[in-house]
């Protein structure tokens, strides 16, 4: 049985020990010739169990009856009083140990990551962007200032170790804590328009590396977010309206996209795979990276080097060249694996 249920039973334990005692001093009271009230009663009781008091209830502590009355009545409360004592000294003690153990190991876990992305914000949006991240295999960290948020999404996904940070993202320590200078990317969706902005000056000035996604609704703010440093703002009326829009003209596309995203039985993506000096694909054409045969992935196109060229569709003989990114479709796990071979 947990602390919490123990002690809400001894609570009605308690209630209900005053109860009979109060209810017991008034009519033996009465039936031995005094005239208690009920919240003499309740006193007698009170000073009863509490050995706060030396007044005894006349005449009845004199009869028989009465002493024994007192005589349960205060061994029966001073016990469940002790116990529930020592359940709440027990309660109070073992969940502040508890904070301070969990708050060691989560420290020491966040201290340990790199390259990781940050989410300001576990709301409607915060939830959809950190499922997508967890879903494509990133290493997340989840920073907001409710638990109620950051438990929904550690039960949704228990199977996984999602490490966090509770506080406001708006507070210069909470980001430290979160790695900020060692993320490479941070995702900034706080329901404060003032609070987005905040969160990406700092954010910036902390890692000027970082790469920082954030939202607003309003087009003079998003101006001013990426004066400040974002590098990308995301309108959600821009992007709902974008969606309508296709759903009505190509529903077919859009269902497509949906089934590729949400698919039980095999996750696919469009990923972005950069190719760097070492790795072994360099200097390769396309078709002897075996890409679609061993890791079962579509190369869609390739970006070069400077990000103003892109190939769509490359053709087999396509060179690839260091600075390159590959942007596939093909399985999360596929995408995962070739990453590390990558590295």
């Amino acid at each position: 049985m947990s602390l919490q249920k123990r002690l809400l039973i001894l609570s009605g334990l308690i209630a209900l020990i005053f109860a009979g005692g109060t209810l017991g001093f008034y009519f033996l009271g009465n039936l031995a010739g005094g005239r208690p009230g009920l919240l003499d009663s309740l006193y007698q009781t009170t000073i009863t169990l509490t050995t706060l008091g030396s007044r005894e209830m006349k005449p009845l502590t004199e009869l028989w009856y009465g002493k024994v009355f007192v005589i349960v009545l205060l061994f029966a409360g001073m016990g469940v009083l002790f116990v529930f004592a020592t359940s709440l000294t027990a309660f109070l003690v073992e969940g502040e140990l508890r904070h301070i153990f969990w708050r060691r190991k989560m420290d020491k876990l966040l201290e340990k990551l790199e390259n990781h992305i940050i989410v300001c914000g576990a709301g409607a949006t915060g939830t959809f962007v950190i499922e997508e991240l967890l879903g494509s295999g990133h290493e997340v960290v989840i920073v907001d200032a409710q638990q109620e948020r950051i438990e929904r999404i550690l039960e949704a996904h228990a199977d996984k170790r999602i490490p966090y940070v509770l506080g406001n993202a708006a507070d210069d320590e909470v980001l430290e804590r979160a790695g900020v200078v060692r993320a490479r990317g941070i995702v900034v969706v706080l329901p404060d328009e003032r609070d987005n902005l905040f969160v990406t000056v700092t954010a910036r000035q902390r890692n000027p590396r970082l790469r920082i996604i954030t939202r607003s609704s309003d087009a003079q703010d998003e101006a001013r977010l990426t004066r400040a440093g974002a590098d990308v703002v995301i309108n959600p009326s821009r992007i709902g309206g974008l969606r309508m829009a296709s759903e009505m003209v190509r529903p077919q596309v859009v269902t497509f996209l949906d089934q590729m995203l949400r698919g039980q039985e095999q996750t696919l993506r469009i990923e972005e795979l950069p190719l760097t000096a070492g790795c072994s694909m360099v200097g390769q054409a396309l078709r002897d990276t075996n890409l679609r045969r061993e890791a079962k992935l579509l190369v869609l196109a390739i970006r070069d080097a400077s990000g103003q060229r892109t190939i769509y569709n490359p053709p087999p003989e396509q060179v690839l060249e260091t600075g390159d990114t590959l942007i596939v479709l093909g399985p999360v796990d596929s995408v995962r694996r070739l990453r590390q071979k990558m590295r």
